[in-house]
């Protein structure tokens, strides 16, 4: 079931579209290939080696969701044709995508508990810089987040079978028609995505 919202910013309101998928942790094991990613982010990412949340210091999908028997996948996306009053191609992404990423984290991570985790959008930010920068150990464990990526999860496959929808990239000649982020919530219980709507409703 696809949902529309809007949100609000101080010269404008957007729409956005949110979907979800439950099932079985163990039923996307098929997604994933962490030695794969891991060469991936050791070779084109700025955060390999420098955050905990990242590789190589981040767990496989299989070993983080171990104790969680289900999950809730949640992808958001946003036309961006709705950016027409910024001028600038990468800005317009940019902003898009500050949109739903600061949405669902802030929604998401409000559900974590004893019995639910939250997989993120990105690389864990709570800290800046992160303490493994500084040859510190992580500041908040019980805090900490990954991305599925981070995780050894094909995204792209995994948003183009469970939703139908393909994953569009920005390049410097290719503004795509909408961006997208995917993210989730682990459980040991099976969770209501009502109450996702509901919170994310309350932030416009």
């Amino acid at each position: 079931m696809k949902h529309i919202l809007n949100a609000s910013t101080s010269s404008k309101e957007y729409n956005y579209e949110l979907f979800f998928w439950d099932g079985l942790s163990q039923n996307l094991k098929q997604y994933e290939s962490v030695e794969s990613f891991k060469n991936l982010c050791e070779k084109g990412c700025p955060n390999y080696n420098k955050k905990w949340s990242c590789p190589p210091f981040s767990p496989s999908f299989s070993k983080f969701t171990q104790k969680y028997k289900y999950i809730k996948v949640v992808l958001l996306t946003i036309r961006i044709d709705q950016f027409d009053n910024i001028k600038n191609n990468y800005l317009k992404i940019k902003a898009a995508n500050s949109i739903l990423k600061s949405r669902v984290d802030k929604v998401l991570r409000s559900f974590i508990s004893d019995d639910i985790y939250y997989i993120s959008t990105g690389s864990c930010r709570l800290c800046k810089p992160c303490k493994c920068k500084i040859n510190l150990p992580c500041a908040h464990p019980e805090l900490k987040t990954y991305s599925f990526e981070a995780l050894g999860i094909n995204v792209s496959d995994l948003t183009a079978d469970l939703f139908g929808i393909k994953l569009q990239w920005y390049s410097k000649n290719n503004l795509p028609e909408y961006t997208s982020v995917v993210a989730a919530l682990i459980s040991t219980h099976e969770l209501e995505s009502v109450d996702i709507v509901g919170e994310l409703r309350k932030l416009n």
